[in-house]
């Protein structure tokens, strides 16, 4: 082949080479990894309510409390348009948490202020991929490190009623032992300004005001502050992640407790995470932070 002839073609080889490389699309960015909602959307929220007992004077309020809250929650329009439904048991015993997560796939389950008992479901709730809530006591503040899967027997479970708009009867109920009486909030005489960190909250005369359109027969109202801030930040927690299910809720929890921008009502923290931006939501008993290792929510003025 004559000199001129291969120059030629071999200036045209590399034309079309560097065509093709100039038709090569650039590489895309791999896109980050967003987790699949795998609840029902219905945020299902079992309360478990101490019914004999040291506790059990609370226990009207702490049910009071987060019917109030599903309410309002749901009155503004739930969860993306989805229900919040509240279950009360009778007791806060393991056999009682196993029944609920079967029989109304619970999501997520409060409990009573007792530090014994929220120690014994943990292992219950981590298996059924339940979203532990107790609330917090003094005790959980002194000793944060609880022994988190001590042995526990499972009792027979206890019948309960559904409700979101309706009120179930506390009935007379098995009780874990282990846990300090607070004083009613009726004769507390130190104000809120003055009250220690994992201490119940002393709600206002206005809460006092709403906490009983649920149940206006309400004398003690020990609890129903920090009742109903666990159900509306389990709804805060399942708005952030998109999902009602257990490990969403976890998740979220934290998002929504931590954030730069402070709430203080369902409505408008959903108005500041429309914007993007990360909410600190604090309630009517206060600062919340959630340990999810011990299934425990304390609460600070």
């Amino acid at each position: 082949m004559p000199r001129r002839v291969m120059i030629a073609a071999g200036l045209l080889a590399v034309a079309v080479a560097m065509s093709g490389c100039a038709g090569m699309a650039a590489p895309l960015p791999t896109p980050t990894p967003v987790a699949t909602p795998v609840g029902d959307k219905t945020l299902n929220i079992v309360n478990l309510l101490e019914t004999s007992g040291a506790l059990a004077t609370f226990a009207p309020a702490q049910e009071a409390g987060t019917e109030l809250a599903a309410r309002e929650v749901n009155d503004a329009d739930g969860v993306g348009g989805n229900p919040v439904i509240i279950w009360h048991r009778t007791d806060a015993l393991p056999g009682t948490l196993t029944e609920a997560a079967g029989a109304v796939k619970a999501d997520a389950a409060i409990v009573a202020a007792n530090p014994t008992a929220a120690t014994s479901l943990l292992e219950v709730a981590a298996t059924a991929k339940i979203a532990l809530l107790a609330i917090g006591t003094e005790k959980n503040i002194a000793e944060p490190t609880v022994t988190p899967f001590p042995d526990a027997t499972a009792p027979a479970s206890s019948t309960a009623k559904p409700t979101g708009k309706t009120t179930s009867s506390p009935a007379t109920g098995a009780s874990a032992t282990g846990a300090s009486t607070p004083k009613p909030s009726g004769s507390a005489a130190a104000s809120s300004a003055a009250r220690k960190a994992g201490a119940p909250a002393v709600p206002t005369t206005e809460f006092v005001a709403r906490l009983t359109t649920s149940n206006p027969f309400l004398t003690e109202f020990t609890y129903g502050a920090e009742s109903y801030q666990l159900v509306i930040a389990l709804a805060l927690a399942a708005a952030v992640a998109n999902d009602d299910a257990g490990p969403s809720l976890i998740r979220g929890l934290e998002q929504v407790t931590t954030g730069d921008v402070v709430c203080t009502d369902y409505a408008s923290c959903l108005t500041v995470l429309a914007d993007n931006r990360a909410i600190k939501y604090i309630g009517p008993a206060g600062r919340m932070a959630y340990d999810a290792r011990v299934g425990v929510v304390t609460f600070r003025p």
